[in-house]
Parts: structure tokens; C-alpha cells; sequence
């Protein structure tokens, strides 16, 4: 197990050096993103942040809010909740059309839903970077442990996620069920889409365009509507 430990910090040692210096040389964000990524992995989580700081007002728009949205989220990995809580208010002033921004609202509905419980929003923080690292059965054991806490919603959105990840879509469908029956009033605009995604790929048409219309009926207006209709539009008609 030592042996098996030194060798992956080895190989993640050499693959910062390589990313290192293709940033160096030409910064893209998919590449600095996984840099991030391997100092986060590393435990070397103030170069990770360092590093996003340097880059997010030099490349394009797209790339600039797509790595303000990644300094938000190391924030919320190391558990700095009003600096996560700041970034994500600035990217949705800063650039309020934006994917990102929609993203950095379900971030900030998810602080507000954490406000009387830090130590919980730090566990379940720690969780998404478990996720996002790919380190599935760790995020996993992680996420379960506070599906019945005050952020079992998120906690439950997450773990759907790193089931699809693992391509257990039952279990997917599991957790979102559980979500809907569970939080009933969530804010996790996203989960009606994913689970309407799931049931495209299960081939079940009668049960997605049941919640795609649903959502368009019950947010008409909203960016999530617009996914919705997008949906039906590409593969029921």
C-alpha cells in the first residue's frame, strides 16, 4: 500500500511538471484546469488557487468565467465559504447570461441552504471535489454519509451524479427519486434535467417528456425551460 501511495504521488508529481509547462507555454483553459485539478489532488491547494487567479482575466470571456467558476468552486473545496460565496456573486455581476452564472446560482442557493450549518457545507464541500476528482467510491461514501443532514438535498443531487459517472443509472434514478421525495421543495433546478436525461438514455420517452414539459409549464421564462424545450425538441420530434 506504501509502495502503491508513492508511486501515484510520483506520477501525479511529473504530470503537474508536464502541465506546468504547457501552461507556461500556451495557456488553454482545459489545461489549466486540470493543473488546478492535480494541485488540489496534490494537497498543494494555494498553487491550485494561485494558479486560476493568474490566468482568469487573460484569456476570452468564455474561458474567464469558466475559471471564475473554478476559483469559486476551490473555495467551496477547502471550505473558505464566504470567498466561495464572493467569487459567485461577482461571475453571475460579471457575467450574467453565462452557463457559468447559472451554475454559480445553484452555488449560491446551496451557501444560503448552509448558513446554520458550516461544518456540514465544509463535509459536503470536500464531497463535490471528491466527485469532480473522480474519485467516485470515495465521494460516494462520502455524499451518503449526509443525505440526512440539512444539505441532504445536495448531497443526494451529487451522489446521482457519481452514479451516472460510474454508469449505474438505476441508482442514478434512485437518489433523484429519493430527492424529489425527500426535499420536495429543493432549488436544484438541474436535477428535473438529469433525470430526464437518465430516462432518454433507459429509452423510457413517456416518463422524459413528462418532466420536460412540466418544467417548461412551471418555469416558462427560466434558462432551465429553455434546456427543457431543447430536449424535447431533439428527441421527440
Amino acid at each position: 500500500m506504501i509502495l502503491l501511495f508513492f508511486f501515484f504521488n510520483l506520477e501525479l508529481s511529473n504530470k503537474i511538471d508536464t502541465l506546468k509547462s504547457i501552461v507556461d507555454k500556451n495557456p488553454k483553459l482545459s489545461i489549466i484546469t486540470e493543473l488546478n485539478m492535480c494541485y488540489f489532488m496534490a494537497g498543494q491547494d494555494s498553487l491550485g488557487i494561485e494558479l486560476i487567479k493568474k490566468y482568469y482575466d487573460l484569456l476570452g470571456a468564455y474561458e474567464n468565467a469558466a475559471l471564475r467558476l473554478q476559483l469559486a468552486d476551490d473555495y467551496l473545496y477547502t471550505g473558505d465559504i464566504l470567498e466561495a460565496r464572493d467569487v459567485y456573486l461577482k461571475l453571475v455581476s460579471r457575467y450574467p447570461g453565462s452557463v457559468f452564472a447559472n451554475d454559480a446560482l445553484e452555488k449560491l442557493y446551496m451557501i444560503e441552504s448552509a448558513r446554520l450549518d458550516t461544518t456540514t457545507f465544509k463535509s459536503l464541500g470536500y464531497s463535490i471535489f471528491l466527485y469532480k476528482s473522480s474519485q467516485f467510491d470515495a465521494a460516494k461514501d462520502s455524499l451518503k454519509n449526509l443525505v440526512k443532514t440539512r444539505l441532504g438535498d445536495y448531497a443526494l443531487y451529487f451522489l446521482a451524479l457519481t452514479f451516472i459517472k460510474q454508469e449505474n443509472l438505476g441508482q442514478a434514478l434512485g437518489a433523484l427519486d429519493n430527492l424529489t421525495t425527500s426535499f420536495p421543495d429543493h432549488k436544484i433546478h438541474n436535477a428535473a434535467l438529469l433525470q430526464a436525461g437518465i430516462y432518454i438514455d433507459l429509452n423510457k420517452e413517456k416518463e422524459a417528456r413528462a418532466i420536460l414539459e412540466e418544467l417548461v409549464v412551471r418555469e416558462p421564462t427560466s434558462i432551465y425551460a429553455v434546456r427543457a424545450r431543447r430536449m424535447l425538441e431533439n428527441n421527440f420530434e
